[in-house]
């Protein structure tokens, strides 16, 4: 097999392969490789994925094959010979070693305070290169913002409620999607701010709007009407209505394939939908109360989902009938739960003004609690992980952000300054910085 080149993915670390079939057709082939560490012989490590890829030199590539983007960067050129292929594999697994390598950033310093909006911030999120970010506000706009310069590139405007969920179409970055409590959600050009659509059909607000993670034709919203919904970003055109659970929607999240939806309500459950047959798959019970958060991890193996009940589960996607991990060490509601990139880590935070981390151990399949993050003064509304999942970022009622050394639970650093409860927080995809966002109108950029 000759590999035309070879493309790197950092976090979780992943690469992907671009060569020629025996038939004459381009072909990707990822690999996920999410039990990489610095200590991992990558001499059989690289024979074995060539291998994998040797067996399918003479196969045409499927559509779920073309259509799989990734946000990749290239490890090298071009690769021409066959020979050739096995020490570039060497030299692209040694890379992502090193990235795994490299110090963890620890210290953040105010590099600039957003002041623009004129009531309290309601949500944020970089783009992939971390050189924009989004804000959502209840002064009814959304903000694009240059993070080197704190200066608004874009006022989105159009909405006529608060703006709630705000979000880019990642690995792209060219559209954006606001939901509102206004009962509709909107697609704008992130280049230029102008409304590319407006999305109808929700009688009440919107809580949650995702892209479509491949291809971003297609938008994810929920609501607190008790539905959520699928439309087609270039027309506008609701494609399906899921109306199965029984109270409000506060969630709405594809997996990483897009082929299905997970959904969280206040009726105290979480279902799962196929996309393509327009079908609730199934409906993850055993909550006493309503979910606050659920989210996949990156393989879409496990669901973590956080209720004010106290509690956090953990769900195989194999079987469903009962959680495969009950999280109960909290004293009060659990507000959110994240998992860290390469899945093996889950974040969950309360009420009781603390966060905890949990270890997942592949092999065995058994859940230990791997820190305590306790220096809160309040309650943690918000974790999460650093793209290599040493850290720990949390957002908490008492004015501040945390960072936590995410193995000993250790408080590396306060990220004090905002004067009202910090509602929401993000890494950059790079991990080199940080946005909180709060209730006294600002937004703070820490590098």
């Amino acid at each position: 097999m000759s590999a035309n080149k070879i493309f790197l993915r950092y976090y979780p670390p992943g690469l992907a392969i671009n060569y020629r079939t025996a038939k004459g057709s381009e072909r990707v082939r990822h690999f996920d490789l999410l039990d990489l560490d610095s200590k991992t012989d990558i001499v059989p490590l690289a024979d074995k994925i060539l291998l994998q890829s040797l067996a399918e030199t003479e196969e045409e590539p499927s559509d779920e094959d073309e259509d799989k983007t990734s946000p990749c960067v290239p490890a090298s050129g071009h690769v021409t010979s066959s020979q050739n292929t096995f020490s570039a594999l060497k030299q692209a697994l040694g890379k992502l070693q090193r990235k795994l390598r490299e110090p963890v950033k620890k210290k953040f310093y105010l590099h600039k305070c957003h002041t623009s909006h004129i009531l309290p911030l309601t949500n944020v999120c970089f783009d992939r290169t971390g050189e924009r970010c989004l804000t959502g506000s209840y002064d009814r706009t959304c903000h694009v913002i240059n993070t080197q310069t704190a200066e608004v590139e874009h006022t989105l405007t159009g909405h006529d409620n608060v703006v709630f969920s705000v979000g880019f179409n990642t690995p792209r970055c060219d559209k954006i999607v606001t939901g509102s409590f206004d009962c509709t959600a909107k697609v704008w050009s992130a280049s230029s701010g102008q409304c590319l659509c407006t999305l109808f059909g929700h009688t009440a607000e919107l809580v949650a709007t995702e892209f479509h993670p491949l291809h971003g034709q297609a938008i994810a919203t929920a609501s607190m009407d008790g539905t959520a919904r699928i439309y087609d970003v270039e027309t506008a055109h609701e494609l399906q209505q899921l109306t199965h659970h029984g109270a409000e929607v506060i969630a709405a999240r594809f997996n990483r394939d897009g082929q299905m939806l997970l959904t969280g309500s206040f009726d105290h459950t979480a279902a799962i939908w196929d996309t393509r047959t327009k079908s609730c798959c199934h409906q993850l019970r055993g909550h006493s109360a309503e979910l606050s958060n659920c989210v996949w991890n990156f393989s879409g193996s496990l669901i973590a989902t956080g209720s004010l009940d106290h509690t956090a589960r953990l769900w195989d996607i194999r079987r469903m009938d009962q959680e495969l991990h009950l999280v109960s060490k909290h004293n009060d509601e659990v507000l959110d739960v994240a998992f860290d990139a390469a899945g093996r880590l889950l974040a969950t935070c309360s009420s009781d003004c603390t966060a905890r981390v949990w270890s997942l151990d592949g092999a065995s399949g058994q859940l230990e609690m791997l820190s305590l993050m306790a220096g809160h003064s309040d309650e943690v509304s918000k974790v999460c992980f650093s793209p290599s999942g040493c850290m720990l970022l949390t957002a908490s009622a008492d004015n501040t952000a945390r960072l936590w050394l995410t193995e000993s639970g250790h408080c590396s650093q306060v990220l004090a300054g905002h004067e009202a409860e910090v509602f929401s927080c993000a890494y950059s995809y790079a991990g080199d910085a940080i946005l909180t966002a709060s209730k006294d109108n600002t937004c703070r950029f820490w590098r």
